[in-house]
């Protein structure tokens, strides 16, 4: 995908009728490249937006779903992480462009489209978690030599995924033992 392949973003929403309308995307790895997004090998993210036209306002609805191939930051192996988010946000009019804020952009009066490109990346983007793990270590099948210092997994209870209860040494048992005697 070329730059010039962005203008498939393209919203022109001068001469559509007040009401919802639909724009259904596929994206995969050329459109990150796009972005200079590198760390993904591919992508197969369906985008849904939904864009509900008022006489003085454009309301966004936008719901990425599907994976991204990504490095694990355990083991650096790559992996299908699945993806899904919905974020919205508001055009409104007025003399000059502004998008200072995440869920209102202002597009001068003069405006007929907009390009929502940026705004689908930075969902998918925000879809992928801040801590990536590859599957297979949090199911105990992949072994690194990272593994032991991230995840012990002895402390895992792998079905449940939270720490198990470790035996209490003895004296505490006994420190214990008199904080309930005392409350009697």
């Amino acid at each position: 995908m070329k730059m010039n392949n962005l203008k498939l973003f393209d919203i022109k929403f001068t001469g559509l009728n007040n009401g919802t309308h639909r724009f259904q995307y596929h994206i995969d790895q050329s459109f990150l490249s796009e972005f200079a997004y590198d760390e993904a090998e591919k992508c197969d993210i369906e985008i849904d937006v939904k864009m509900n036209k008022s006489d003085n306002m454009l309301a966004f609805h936008i719901h990425s779903k599907g994976f991204i191939n990504i490095p694990c930051d355990v083991s650096n192996e790559m992996y299908d992480q699945a993806v899904e988010r919905t974020q919205e946000f508001l055009i409104k009019f007025g003399e000059e462009y502004n998008d200072e804020r995440d869920d209102l952009i202002i597009l001068p009066y003069n405006e007929h489209k907009y390009n929502i490109a940026q705004q689908i990346y930075e969902n998918i983007i925000l879809s992928i978690p801040m801590k990536r793990v590859h599957p297979d270590i949090i199911s105990g099948k992949m072994k690194t030599n990272n593994t032991d210092y991230i995840i012990n997994a002895d402390d895992l209870d792998i079905d449940k995924k939270e720490p198990k209860e470790k035996d209490i040494d003895p004296r505490w048992e006994v420190l214990k033992k008199l904080l309930t005697d005392k409350k009697k």
